[in-house]
């Protein structure tokens, strides 16, 4: 197989200028994940590339979207948008904001929910702080926010790449 390259981009909160540095900073990825709060940017974001955008709704999502949804979560995707497992390459990754999963004390009970799902990866966001990490095989990524990070956290975003030796991935500072 091939090596698949997915952009992977959370907490946006409606900066378009993020979002395009992002794409810029990407090159030539296959496709993006946007991990939510303001999973809208997830449309700007294929408008942009003409890639493929898969995303799920952050705790900030939950108003404002109107006939929009349509447009960011075809049905069937609606009924379970805040929460997605995709398969790219054969390999399982689950899709979240991280708010359900109380993902700011930690990202324990989220690879639980992965492993249950049979992920090779749990992807979120929420914390607007860059994270990778591993729970036995289980890879575990935050990629942050490019547009409003927390703390001491530098803007950023993720790509993940998926090859014949499985899953990885590298956040990537704007």
């Amino acid at each position: 197989m091939n090596m698949i390259r997915i952009g992977v981009i959370s907490d946006t909160h409606g900066s378009f200028a993020a979002v395009e540095a992002c794409v810029g900073l990407a090159s030539d990825v296959d496709g993006w994940f946007h991990l939510g709060d303001y999973a809208s940017d997830a449309k700007k974001l294929r408008e942009l590339t003409g890639k493929p955008v898969y995303s799920v709704l952050g705790n900030c999502d939950g108003w404002g979207f109107g006939g929009e949804a349509e447009d960011v979560f075809p049905a069937p995707q609606r009924d379970s948008a805040s929460e997605r497992v995709v398969t790219v390459g054969g390999v399982r990754i689950l899709l979240c904001h991280g708010h359900m999963y109380d993902v700011d004390l930690g990202p324990y009970t989220l690879s639980y929910r992965a492993e249950e799902k049979h992920c090779a990866a749990a992807l979120y966001g929420h914390t607007h702080r860059g994270g990778l990490s591993a729970y036995g095989s289980l890879l575990m990524l935050n990629p942050g926010s490019p547009s409003r990070p927390r703390g001491s956290a530098k803007r950023s975003f993720a790509v993940l790449e998926i090859d014949n030796s499985g899953v990885n991935a590298k956040i990537v500072t704007l």
